[in-house]
């Protein structure tokens, strides 16, 4: 009799455990995805004027260097306007180089500053850091791409 409440007991066990969805941990997103991502966050953040996003994507530190030469900080982004209906932001031929705590990110940024305008295209290098609460944006630099320059 022992023995049949001891099998009983081990086969409900058994049914419970299967019958109950077993936590199955995600794998951990690669810095190289999640540099990305970043990317392409920060690009729609800037084209929707996201002060919320930008502000949390972008260090402290942050300089951005214009391909006129002038500066931006973080302050100077969060106080730029979204752009104009019809303007756009469409980053192309992004590559992402990941050393260690250090992420550059270079590629096209083909930008329409509102409708009817002719896109134009920059040539863009972004560098990340990572911090102890993830990765941030601490500078980043355009120039305009000449036509058939690679």
């Amino acid at each position: 009799m022992q023995r049949i409440l001891i099998l009983a007991a081990a086969g409900a066990l058994t049914s419970i455990a299967l019958a109950s969805p077993k936590p199955v941990a995600a794998p951990p997103i690669s810095d190289h995805l999640q540099i990305e991502w970043l990317e392409q966050q920060w690009t729609q953040a800037a084209t929707t004027g996201d002060r919320s996003m930008l502000n949390d994507l972008l260090d402290d530190k942050f300089l951005e260097v214009l391909p006129n030469g002038m500066h931006r900080s973080k302050r100077d982004l969060l106080a730029a306007a979204a752009l104009p209906p019809g303007g756009s932001q469409v980053p192309e031929d992004v590559r992402v180089q990941v050393l260690g705590d250090l992420a550059v990110v270079t590629g096209i940024n083909r930008y329409t500053p509102a409708q009817g305008f002719k896109p134009v295209e920059y040539r863009f290098a972004d560098v990340f850091i990572k911090r102890d609460d993830g990765w941030r944006v601490v500078g980043a630099r355009m120039r305009r791409k000449e036509s058939g320059s690679i």
